[in-house]
């Protein structure tokens, strides 16, 4: 027996809060397509090295790369020069352990503004889950986040820096909190993106003003100290989704935290911006999909 699939874009539901229930099953439509998933997976992952002479390779030298230009610049020559005392790493394994994090979040996102547009083709046809098109997107992210984690924990470990323990186990929860604030997000600007082609460059702009106002180049003790209105240092630690991200990402690698927060307050109001990002993405995606075929 063959299933067919139906999509009649007059009759389809219409409005945002039509979609609410219907992401339930969005998991489900998932794993019903999950080999394209699959395959424009280890398309991505490998068009990285097509062509190179290192291949996959690169996905580790890149991260490997990256941590000897902080520890050189941020562990040495910024840091704390004590006569007689070794460059102190702490910071450079900080500002790397954010890095990553904040990175594969925004590469991501900024990939998939045109992931409808750019696959035109595949979403005129009938009955095509453009929805599912993200997760490989924040599937490619996971990946290169943990490429870059392998490479902070041991090292974070031999500098005395980081102290791995049980948290590490609770890493895949915070994965998953990352890859469905990945998926909100993307849903999001992809939507966005069909109708309005500037939404591409105008978040490149707002990550950028996004990453300064993250604890990534600096720390919330640091931050404390600059005495800042009430108001504003609300904003930036609890306005802010990516914050608590980075700093249950941190905690769990094994980073003492600087100021009194646990792992699981970071995580759960890191999981309830991901929850509020992923439900508005989700139901505005689905209540434009009708149109989607006309305007790409």
């Amino acid at each position: 027996m063959t299933l067919v699939r139906e999509y009649d874009a007059a009759t389809a539901p219409r409005g945002v809060f039509r979609h609410v229930l219907s992401i339930a099953g969005y998991p489900g439509i998932v794993w019903q397509n999950r080999y394209m998933v699959q395959n424009f997976l280890r398309r991505d992952l490998l068009s990285r090295a097509h062509g190179s002479l290192l291949g996959i390779w690169w996905l580790l030298l890149h991260p490997l790369f990256m941590f000897c230009i902080y520890f050189l610049v941020f562990g040495m020559f910024l840091g704390n020069q004590k006569a007689g005392q070794p460059p102190d790493p702490t910071f450079a394994i900080y500002l790397f352990s954010g890095v990553i994090v904040f990175h594969a979040l925004t590469e991501a996102t900024t990939q998939c503004c045109q992931i409808v547009v750019d696959n035109g083709n595949l979403v005129k046809k009938v009955a095509f889950p453009s929805e599912a098109l993200v997760v490989h997107v924040g599937l490619v992210s996971l990946v290169l986040y943990c490429v870059g984690a392998a490479v902070c924990v041991p090292v974070g470990w031999m500098l005395g820096v980081l102290h791995p323990g049980w948290l590490l186990c609770a890493l895949p929860l915070v994965l998953v909190v990352q890859f469905s604030l990945t998926i909100g997000i993307g849903l999001l600007l992809a939507n966005l993106y069909v109708f309005l082609r500037d939404v591409s460059q105008l978040w490149r702009v707002a990550t950028s003003v996004w990453m300064f106002l993250t604890p990534v180049f600096w720390t919330p003790r640091l931050f404390a100290e600059k005495q800042f209105p009430s108001w504003f240092t609300s904003i930036i630690t609890h306005g802010n989704a990516a914050a608590p991200l980075l700093q249950a990402h941190r905690l769990a690698l094994g980073m003492a935290p600087e100021t009194p927060v646990t792992f699981w307050a970071q995580l759960g109001l890191a999981a309830a911006w991901a929850a509020g990002f992923l439900l508005v993405g989700y139901t505005t995606f689905m209540a434009s999909k009708h149109k989607y075929a006309d305007l790409v």
